[in-house]
């Protein structure tokens, strides 16, 4: 079975990764929205890869393995299952698993940064197709976007700081990622993954995930001073190390898919 470590199984054409309707907050318009306060992850069930950014690469790569998308853009993705349509690390009532980093993209979520207007400060967006929000705050028990005199409330300025902050993390991975595709470091690669047989399975069940890339250490060993220090100067030297580290945690999505590994070459 092959399976590309795309995030695209869930996203809608021409907009990001889970929102269906992404709308700026407004008042009036919007006067009765709310966060309700039951937050779960099971929009990210079927999703295999996640989008991340290289100020998470410390903390995700412990947990997943760190990848980048085998398109123009090559931004890094957080491997988080080993078939087509399942996470592993959400349950079935939508909590994420225990002690494992949540990826900022997902903790965005209902909430984005929209750009009216180029060169104008993005305004806080809401998608308002997500069952996160409530389109009655007072009859949902919800948190408010806004009060009663039609001020953002805490929670409205919050989302609207985090989204500031992505955007300044996903233009500066944008960066990273860019200037690893000029540079050449950059290749495909696959990962076979094999399962142990089990009474159920008799024969081990194997999969081929492949549409990622990762940084060739041959070609980052053979960089020259100058490139180094490069990159070195924008802390991507880190970023680079920390990605070949987290190749260590393909074993780590063994585990948590619930069997016994027979082995794993990539």
């Amino acid at each position: 079975m092959t399976t590309p470590p795309s995030p695209a199984t869930t996203a809608t054409p021409g907009l990001p990764l889970f929102y269906g309707t992404p709308l700026p907050v407004r008042f009036p318009e919007h006067r009765n929205l709310g966060l309700r306060a039951d937050g779960h992850y099971r929009f990210a069930a079927a999703s295999p890869a996640l989008p991340l950014t290289v100020p998470e690469f410390a903390a995700a790569g412990r947990v997943y393995p760190i990848v980048f998308a085998q398109d123009e853009a090559a931004m890094p993705l957080a491997v988080t299952g080993l078939a087509a349509g399942r996470n592993l690390f959400v349950s079935p009532d939508g909590a994420w698993r225990p002690g494992c980093y949540v990826p900022a993209y997902l903790r965005r979520y209902p909430f984005i940064g929209i750009e009216i207007e180029a060169g104008t400060p993005p305004l806080l967006g809401v998608d308002t197709t997500s069952d996160l929000i409530s389109t009655d705050a007072v009859r949902d028990g919800a948190e408010p976007l806004f009060d009663a005199g039609g001020e953002a409330t805490e929670r409205t300025r919050s989302a609207m700081a985090f989204c500031e902050a992505y955007a300044a993390e996903h233009a500066a991975t944008r960066d990273f990622a860019r200037a690893l595709t000029e540079r050449g470091l950059l290749v495909a690669r696959t990962a076979e993954v094999q399962l142990r047989a089990t009474g159920s399975a008799p024969e081990a069940e194997r999969s081929v995930l492949s549409g990622f890339q990762v940084v060739d250490e041959a070609a980052f060993r053979a960089l020259p001073a100058e490139a180094l220090g490069e990159l070195h100067a924008r802390g991507w030297l880190a970023a680079i190390v920390l990605h070949l580290a987290s190749q260590l945690s393909w074993q780590v999505l063994l585990d948590t898919a619930g069997d016994a590994p027979a082995g794993l070459s990539a």
